[in-house]
């Protein structure tokens, strides 16, 4: 049965495939070796370098800068093998990246992790196996929480979101803080039914359960957030007509 978030009529959903050994790790290798460019899709290295600017403008900002320097923790989730949470680090104190599929969070440790030492400074990158629709463990908080080309993939989308924020900070009082507040910005990407690249009647890739127009994802946002910002893969603010082949949303105070 097509979610009624879809707009579109005789929209068909694909089943939720099994990604717990996805060997998402292989496919970027693959993508290597063909462009010969980039382990990562244009469009997914651009909302990882705009999300690594942003970090390095919330360092900017901070009341002790330049004689302090703070930097903020990070949550990746849907990490794959570790490439985006490696280029955040650049940015951060620490950088959690998680997925559901053993082998790609094999990789990702094998050639990403880091670990502080009292030496000199690094920033702290780990990796873990978490099927984040059934975690039901006590997890920190961070300061920014991406997660790239993740809910497309997934049929309850609404335990996905509520994993994300419970991810964001609060305060003593359990109230999720604002962004005047230094509150947690959780950016969230997806492709774009209203680009000419995606299919109309159904999903382009037999991988992504649905795909959503601006319009339609904003709706779901807006019920959980209480800021919502759309924007391209490089941060750009855009109209809910945008016809990008990638979205991407900031989203921050959780409702």
């Amino acid at each position: 049965m097509t979610d009624q978030s879809i707009k579109q009529e005789n929209y068909k959903e694909n089943p939720e495939l099994d990604y717990s050994h996805c060997e998402q790790y292989r496919r970027n290798i693959d993508m290597f070796f063909k462009t010969k460019r980039n382990v990562l899709q244009p469009s997914t290295l651009s909302i990882y370098e705009f999300v690594r600017d942003f970090c390095f403008n919330k360092v900017k900002v901070h009341p002790q800068y330049p004689k302090y320097i703070w930097n903020p923790k990070i949550a990746d989730v849907g990490c794959g093998g570790g490439f985006g949470s490696n280029i955040l680090s650049q940015a951060a104190d620490y950088v959690w990246g998680i997925d559901v599929d053993e082998e790609s969070i094999k990789w990702a440790k094998t050639v990403f992790a880091r670990y502080k030492t009292n030496i000199y400074y690094t920033p702290q990158v780990t990796f873990d196996v978490i099927d984040f629709l059934k975690e039901d463990r006590d997890i920190q908080a961070f300061d920014v929480v991406v997660s790239v080309e993740v809910i497309e993939h997934i049929n309850e989308y609404e335990k996905y979101l509520a994993f994300l924020k419970r991810l964001c900070k609060k305060n003593k009082a359990g109230k999720y803080l604002e962004p005047g507040e230094d509150g947690t910005a959780v950016f969230i990407s997806t492709p774009n039914r209203n680009s000419g690249h995606i299919g109309q009647e159904g999903p382009k890739s037999k991988r992504h359960v649905r795909e959503w127009t601006p319009a339609e994802l904003y709706e779901i946002l807006t019920k959980h957030f209480k800021f919502v910002t759309l924007m391209n893969p490089k941060g750009e603010p855009k109209d809910l007509d945008m016809t990008e082949a990638d979205m991407l949303f900031k989203c921050e105070v959780p409702l």
